[in-house]
């Protein structure tokens, strides 16, 4: 008994023991007050809108909640300063934590080069237009020709000058692009008598985008 007593007497080890343990416990309870308190861990608060904002500007906020940073795809936009804020992850109005991470995508004023994709060929209008759309590219106007492969995009041009497009030519993101896409030819068919030849084809429905 005299020996527990020792033990826990100022002098002894097991006193500064206790001593280091309580004040542990009571920095370990002050911290967690102090981050829910001052940093708002874990509560939700919505999402800010940042489109049309420029990321110096929020990146240089001090009173901004959220931290930044920038998509590695850049948008071309003559009508817009350079850094301006077109689209960002999480969304406008979502239900986020404070200190999420915030990627924005911004705008650029020197042109992004890409490479033309590959549309002639096996692949529908549909297709082509996702395919643009991921290569930074948009779909202008499409021409319809009679051909044998209905559906199926026959041609790319250049919007600006009509000059076809070969694929792997680089070419400035955001440029429209003019597809030339077949449609079912036209079938004739002889109703006798006069030698006339008339053609009874429906037209074709129009391309689903």
């Amino acid at each position: 008994m005299n020996r527990i007593i020792d033990f826990f007497r100022p002098s002894g080890l097991g006193f500064h023991l206790v001593i280091a343990a309580i004040v542990t416990l009571v920095l370990l309870w002050g911290t967690d007050i102090f981050l829910k308190k001052f940093t708002h861990l874990g509560k939700e608060v919505e999402m800010p809108n940042y489109v049309g904002k420029c990321y110096s500007d929020l990146r240089n906020s001090p009173s901004e909640n959220f931290t930044f940073e920038v998509s590695r795809i850049k948008i071309f936009d003559e009508s817009k300063p350079d850094g301006t804020v077109v689209k960002q992850e999480p969304l406008p109005g979502e239900k986020v934590k404070y200190g999420r991470k915030v990627t924005l995508t911004i705008t650029t004023a020197t042109p992004r080069m890409v490479k033309m994709p590959q549309l002639a060929g096996n692949i529908t209008l549909r297709q082509a237009k996702h395919i643009l759309e991921d290569s930074g590219l948009v779909l202008g106007t499409v021409v319809e020709t009679e051909s044998d492969s209905p559906g199926l995009v026959l041609g790319q041009y250049s919007e600006k000058t009509g000059k076809t497009i070969a694929a792997g030519t680089e070419i400035r993101q955001g440029e429209k692009i003019k597809l030339e896409v077949g449609v079912a030819r036209r079938n004739p068919v002889d109703y006798g008598g006069d030698g006339d030849v008339y053609d009874d084809t429906e037209v074709d429905p129009q391309f689903e985008f």
